[in-house]
């Protein structure tokens, strides 16, 4: 099964970068484990009577009348079996009857009364199977409804770098892991989405045993936030657009995060680790990077509030019947969406004043529209890998658009030999973009480095980013590690230059192979 809209646009990804005192550091495709489990189970179609009710009728034509005969006989309380008598009465099942020459009334079945017990009598349990799902993490049977369409195979996660979650516990469900009532609620809400005409409503009696088990996987985001002063991390799970606190809860007491050395990768990608790398321990030193970020704290801050206004005053408006308070709303409205433009207007002139600043995750896909939209003289990209995912057909209309404005482009890539793990639809992105350089030979050079972990992006004179965002692939590398994807943006036409000229050098020294 090939997966589909999983990505999270910037917007998207923005929105989840709401953790007091937390930065999204980097977010991964994963699955989630399930398991599809067939039950075999006892039940039987749903009785027109309770049970209770069904014993009383018994109780009555085998020739008990009182309500404390048929309490003792049955050895339920008088009280159960009075209302049950009385429900009885009222579905004019029983009556009060007085013998062929007697005058005492006792409880007799009326003629409704036998046909609802002959009916009862009729219905015997049976063995039936039912397959449903259970949850590899959260232990329990789940309903999946459209998403069940959307599982996947150990295969597919393979095939598309997917990370698989393990379950925990690491074994197949057993039939002790299973309630009666969970099964149950599952199977009527399977029933309920049915198309089937005709719906007989059954009574789940007993659990007898599980016959088959086999896992799937439920796609996902992994969002990992890092705290801004700690080691502190914490990861959590967006299904079908919605967070799950159940995924992330399970997730951090079956410690997760230490399995998948999740902190480890980080440190090792570590936004200042790269840029003291790639930029020299001075220039990073020199730079206000703290006020930068107290400056983009309070911004955000103030974004938020203005946010949650607009949010209250859009609920307003739409409740509202009134032209006038319409018209007043609408004016309030406007005003708030230009406050948030001028307060990032306010910020963008903050940030575009400073030599460097850290680049979040989300703002790497924007700023490589901006490269290829904007970019006048010259544009260099390095990326160890080109995937279908990121050099797609919007992509290669845009960089062809760049070259026919005559912009100088340089692309290296690769890591090691040919990669002979790419999709069909990977090696066919790299084709086009051999095909392009053979086209614009005058002005764009492509060409394999074949060791390069360096992910540069430079547009003309205005920025410079190093980071460990793929830029020719959404996806990340394939050895799946965990990685801090936010990254240094230098405006400082000093160091662009400088960095241009050493990785121009690079690519042109590189042997084509």
């Amino acid at each position: 099964m090939k997966l589909e809209n999983l990505d999270f646009s910037p917007e998207e990804l923005r929105r989840y970068n709401n953790r007091t005192g937390f930065d999204l550091v980097s977010c991964k495709q994963v699955g989630l484990p399930v398991y599809k489990i067939t039950v075999q189970a006892l039940t039987q179609l749903h009785k027109p009577i309770p049970p209770i009710e069904e014993y009383v009728l018994k109780s009555i034509n085998a020739g008990l009348s009182s309500e404390t005969d048929i309490a003792g006989f049955l050895g339920i309380e008088l009280p159960i079996v009075r209302d049950a008598m009385i429900n009885l009465r009222m579905s004019e099942d029983i009556d009060l009857i007085a013998p062929d020459g007697s005058q005492i009334q006792v409880w007799k079945l009326t003629k409704k009364g036998e046909g609802t017990l002959r009916e009862a009598k009729i219905i015997v349990p049976e063995e039936r199977t039912f397959d449903i799902n259970f949850d590899g993490l959260l232990r329990y049977p789940r309903w999946y409804g459209k998403l069940e369409s959307r599982l996947l195979k150990q295969k597919d996660l393979r095939d598309q770098d997917i990370i698989e979650i393990d379950p925990f516990p690491k074994k197949s469900p057993e039939i002790s892991d299973l309630k009666l009532k969970d099964v149950d609620k599952i199977i009527r809400q399977i029933d309920g989405a049915s198309k089937a005409r005709v719906k007989q409503e059954r009574d789940l009696l007993a659990l007898k045993a599980i016959e088959r088990r086999s896992i799937f996987f439920q796609p996902a985001l992994m969002l990992i936030y890092k705290a801004k002063d700690s080691d502190n991390i914490q990861v959590s799970f967006a299904i079908d657009d919605v967070i799950s606190n159940d995924h992330e809860e399970i997730f951090d007491r079956t410690n997760g995060i230490k399995k998948l050395q999740i902190l480890e990768n980080l440190k090792e990608s570590a936004p200042r680790k790269l840029a003291e790398a790639v930029l020299g321990y001075e220039f990073v030193a020199q730079a206000p990077l703290q006020e930068i970020e107290a400056i983009k704290e309070k911004v955000f801050a103030a974004q938020a509030q203005i946010e949650e206004k607009i949010q209250t005053t859009q609920n307003t408006l739409e409740q509202t019947e009134d032209d006038q308070e319409k018209l007043i709303l609408d004016q309030k409205l406007q005003e708030a969406q230009q406050q948030i433009k001028e307060l990032q207007a306010q910020l963008d002139s903050i940030l575009a004043s400073v030599p460097m600043r850290w680049l979040e995750m989300y703002e790497h896909r924007p700023i490589l529209e901006q490269a290829l939209k904007e970019s006048q003289k010259r544009l260099m990209i390095i990326s160890p890998w080109i995937r279908a995912s990121s050099v797609d057909k919007k992509f290669i209309q845009q960089f062809e658009n760049l070259l026919k404005r005559g912009v100088q482009v340089l692309i290296g890539y690769g890591l090691g030999e040919n990669d002979d793990k790419n999709s069909k639809s990977d090696i066919q992105a790299e084709k086009n973009l051999e095909k392009l350089a053979n086209q614009y030979q005058g002005n764009f050079i492509l060409k394999r480095l074949g060791d390069t972990h360096a992910k540069i992006l430079i547009s003309d004179g205005k920025f410079a980013v190093t980071t460990s965002f793929n830029w020719l692939s959404f996806k990340g590398d394939r050895d799946r590690t965990f990685r801090d994807e936010r990254g240094t943006l230098v405006s400082d036409p000093q160091k662009i230059d400088e960095l241009f000229d050493s990785y121009r050098s690079r690519i042109i020294n590189t042997k084509s192979t």
